[in-house]
């Protein structure tokens, strides 16, 4: 072949799939959100966000959501009767009658990667090695959610803070419900502008038209699914940033008497930014709080996270509470995993799935209940039947949300796809 034919078949081949892929990991290039049936997987549900807070690493539950003689810190009063939690979570206990408590969530994975991929999607790594393009349980949310709205486009899916394990991903889904991250909470909608000034709307537009040109030149010549979605990032870049609503990112502008009541940390104003996404009816709320892989050092990290994060969190469970906003939001905050009930001299504990604590509630969860309990340790819970397996809190929360369990997609390969496996059960005495 000749130099131009070279060049432009490397460029089809290599040049247009790896710029799609480097911009966005996440994205399916497989995908086509036009041959899907989110009817079949939605069921009846008053709840229009999620706001699920993960604490990655390895939350240690003995010191923090279920107090044992062996933790490092004092116990503290809740406000649902004669239960206590420990002193990081201080402030967040004066709000738990809105919400309640798990004791008992438990799974049989150990190690960070297996662990993380059970809590994004439900299914343990060896479930999921047929499912390459499995998609994280909060893009089925926003899928259910959103998939049929024919407005413009507005993040269906927003993660902030840490990225690991499945965070984000929308696998089979497509690029309409990938996680829109947030990295930096006080301009979280960086470059969406340019430059007061630097280019007046004609020259924009000119700009626009070319490209568009070139991209319908370049379809029509070779035409694939890969055009299609870049040419739906566009029209999704365009849309959002000429949103109506783009202003619910900007915690700016909030008073300074409700930011001063979530604190001036990073996670503070990650929960008044979550706030603020669920008025605006965001499906689903990612944030993700790293540290606590705390196998030496375990007192000082916590009360470092926890510092920063306690005040936010009462806050946003007293503001969904007082605004009506919990009634149409549900609230999660779990971990990958536990921690041994053991401190060894390194002043540190290691990693135990056997059992921690989740805190749940809005919706149709019901409110002020403590579920499951633990030995004297912490170490293994004591009723067998109040053991949440970690699948069985991801099939709840997808009920809580109104997003039928037992639902049913066909993944990018042609294969069903049910969004929990068989051994899921849904926790019925929540609600």
């Amino acid at each position: 072949m000749d130099r131009k034919e070279f060049l432009t078949k490397t460029m089809l081949s290599l040049g247009m799939g790896s710029f799609l892929f480097s911009q966005n990991p996440f994205v399916s290039l497989h995908a086509d959100e036009d041959e899907k049936e989110p009817e079949s997987i939605t069921l009846p549900s008053k709840v229009k966000s999620v706001i699920f807070i993960e604490m990655m690493g390895g939350m240690s539950h003995v010191d923090t959501l279920d107090p044992k003689p062996n933790s490092v810190f004092s116990k503290v009063p809740s406000s649902i009767s004669g239960l206590s939690l420990l002193e990081p979570f201080s402030l967040t206990a004066k709000q738990l009658h809105s919400i309640g408590i798990i004791r008992s969530t438990w799974s049989e994975d150990g190690d960070h990667g297996f662990a993380q991929m059970l809590l994004g999607t439900g299914y343990r790594m060896t479930e999921a090695m047929g499912f390459p393009d499995i998609p994280h349980f909060g893009s089925v949310i926003a899928y259910a959610k959103k998939s049929k709205l024919k407005s413009s486009y507005f993040p269906s899916y927003v993660s902030i803070g840490g990225r690991g394990g499945k965070n984000g991903n929308s696998g089979f889904l497509g690029i309409n419900y990938s996680g829109y991250h947030v990295g930096n909470v006080d301009e979280p909608i960086q470059h969406l502008n340019p430059s007061y000034g630097k280019f007046s709307d004609e020259r924009l537009l000119r700009r626009k038209d070319l490209v568009s040109f070139m991209n319908d030149e370049f379809s029509k010549t070779y035409p694939s699914k890969e055009t299609k979605h870049w040419k739906k990032m566009l029209m999704a870049a365009e849309e959002f940033r000429n949103s109506k609503d783009i202003d619910s990112f900007r915690i700016s502008l909030e008073d300074e008497k409700t930011k001063a009541r979530y604190g001036t940390t990073w996670q503070g104003k990650a929960m008044l930014l979550a706030k603020r996404l669920a008025k605006q009816e965001v499906p689903f709320i990612h944030i993700s709080i790293g540290g606590w892989d705390t196998h030496t050092g375990n007192k000082a990290q916590i009360t470092k996270i926890m510092k920063d994060t306690d005040m936010g969190i009462a806050a946003l469970l007293e503001d969904l509470n007082q605004t009506g906003l919990m009634k149409q939001t549900l609230f999660v905050l779990t971990s990958e995993f536990g921690r041994t009930p053991d401190v060894g001299s390194r002043d540190g504990r290691d990693h135990h799935p056997k059992v921690w604590s989740t805190l749940i509630g809005g919706g149709p969860i019901d409110k002020g209940f403590v579920f499951g309990e633990t030995d004297e340790l912490g170490a293994k819970p004591t009723k067998p039947n109040e053991a949440v397996h970690l699948r069985d809190l991801i099939a709840t929360i997808y009920k809580a949300s109104g997003v039928d369990p037992e639902g049913e997609l066909t993944n990018s390969f042609g294969r069903p796809f049910l969004l929990t496996t068989k051994k899921a059960k849904i926790i019925e005495d929540l609600f």
